[in-house]
């Protein structure tokens, strides 16, 4: 009868043991394998990080090199010599008011002009641009050579950059009308004026008449 106590007992511890050793086992095998989901989850999101900051370094070095490539055509003239003068710009393309501000910034129309508006149109099958400026646009302290050439700085300068043919001028949707230039419906402003064809970028004798 002992013997058989003992025996189950013997059992007992063994099966007891066992038990511990496997709950050690699983216990440990759920540990490494939290670890490892754990360190892979650090490294996709240390990826991704790395990806990310790739990405933004591209665009980045896109955009810069965007900006850089970005220039416009200003004019401004050379009253002594009668000439347009061609002047290239870093600056933003297809804005209107930024090639205004460049215009004032080379002292070609006054600081105080403003641009109300420009609009692209066809008038007589003739791609024409509309630019209305306010009145402080007429600088009166100009002679009528100084005038004809600061105009035909602003017309060439927009027809080279919006891509028109001709430009048509106006001052608060009125006429242009200074002392010595009037410019009424179906007078355009175009690069026949000086003789300047667009897009050579050549100083060029303006017309006298």
């Amino acid at each position: 009868m002992k013997i058989k106590k003992l025996t189950s007992l013997a059992v007992a511890l063994v099966l007891a043991f066992a038990f511990v050793g496997c709950s050690k086992t699983d216990a440990g095998n759920n540990t490494e394998d939290k670890d490892n989901n754990t360190t892979q989850t650090q490294q996709e999101s240390s990826d991704k990080e790395e990806d990310k900051k790739d990405d933004k370094e591209e665009n980045d070095k896109l955009a810069s090199e965007e900006t850089e490539e970005e220039s416009i055509v200003v004019y401004n003239y050379d009253l002594e010599n009668e000439k347009l003068i061609e002047n290239e710009v870093k600056a933003k393309k297809e804005d209107p008011k930024v090639v205004f501000e460049e215009l004032k910034n080379l002292g070609v129309i006054p600081k105080d002009a403003k641009l109300n508006s420009f609009d692209v149109t066809e008038a007589n099958g003739t791609k024409t641009g509309l630019l209305d400026v306010n009145s402080a646009f007429i600088n009166n302290n100009l002679g009528s050579g100084a005038e004809s050439l600061m105009l035909d700085a602003v017309a060439q300068t927009f027809i080279e950059n919006f891509d028109v043919d001709q430009i048509q001028l106006t001052v608060d949707g009125k006429d242009y009308e200074s002392g010595h230039i009037v410019l009424g419906e179906g007078d355009y402003l175009k690069p026949e004026r000086t003789g300047l064809n667009q897009g050579t970028g050549e100083d060029v004798e303006a017309d006298k008449n």
